[in-house]
């Protein structure tokens, strides 16, 4: 099984322009249906450096994240519909070479949060151990706690990935049917055959969130309001290295946003690049719908 709260080695952490971190070692392991509007071109670089030992690093320009507003405010703000506490309507578009993940409710991008991705961020996960984070269609298919703070559990592997492993003899015809009756029931697909599983949106890495305790216990005026003991502040990261297996990570804050307000069932895209779009200012105005 694949999954980043099974096995852990090294790596090194990346500086924030706000905290130079101590250097750690971890290594983990884990194993378009939206419709977009008022979109940039994208890039045509990825938002990335090689850093130390060849691994890549995330770049943010924080003119392409946000807004830097709590989502509970933003959907007071957009008078967003939810049922029974979680957001109707909702999409997830992440966009793996600008290391961007849109919220999307309709045809409004609500929110564009920073993540990070497999050891290996270019290219399509293919099976288990390959260090690559999926691309195509998914669903949220559980929502958990996790080493790793929070977790919302992705539906991997989907149809095109269970039918082009079945095809390469990667799984038996068992296992396939097994991933296309449980994505028929709308739920996690079977997790422990040769394609991988446990691929997760989830929080930080635990030695960040140990070392900013101590800072923000030792200093507590450093801790922005509306931070916890531990959280990174996504606002100030400039950038952050990739250092998953495959999960997309966030930092504490912005995962603990997604957990509360994004339902099971909820559509994620992810893609290799896509179209910017850029985030608003969570002004007042009401959200004109497009049906």
């Amino acid at each position: 099984m694949n999954a980043e709260n099974s096995t852990r080695r090294g790596f090194t952490i990346s500086p924030s322009s706000a905290v130079v971190f101590a250097a750690v070692l971890l290594l983990v392991s884990c194993a378009g249906g939206l419709r977009m509007a008022s979109s940039l071109p994208g890039p045509e670089r990825p938002a990335e450096r090689v850093g130390a030992w060849g691994i890549t690093v995330a770049l943010y320009d924080p003119a392409l994240y946000g807004p830097e507003r709590p989502l509970a405010q933003l959907i007071k703000d957009y008078q967003l519909a939810l049922d029974r506490g979680k957001l109707k309507n909702s999409g997830l578009l992440v966009n793996k070479a600008q290391r961007r993940l849109e919220l999307w409710v309709r045809r409004k991008m609500v929110k564009a949060y920073r993540i990070q991705l497999g050891r290996k961020p270019q290219g399509t996960k293919r099976r288990e151990g390959d260090q690559r984070t999926p691309e195509g269609k998914y669903f949220v298919c559980g929502h958990s706690s996790s080493i790793y703070y929070r977790a919302l559990w992705l539906s991997y592997p989907n149809a095109d990935d269970a039918r082009r492993g079945f095809e390469s003899g990667l799984i038996r015809t068992d296992e396939y049917k097994a991933i296309m009756d449980r994505l028929a029931a709308g739920v996690c697909p079977l997790q422990n055959t040769k394609l991988g599983g446990e691929i997760l949106i989830h929080g930080q890495i635990p030695e960040l969130t140990e070392q900013l305790s101590r800072i923000q216990r030792a200093k507590p005026g450093t801790l922005r309001q509306g931070l916890r003991i531990g959280d990174a502040d996504p606002a100030a990261m400039r950038e952050y290295q990739d250092w998953t297996e495959g999960c997309i990570a966030l930092f504490n804050p912005d995962i603990r946003e997604l957990y509360e307000f994004i339902p099971d069932g909820t559509e994620v895209t992810i893609v290799a690049n896509a179209a910017i779009t850029a985030p608003g200012k969570g002004s007042n105005a009401r959200i004109q719908e497009q049906r």
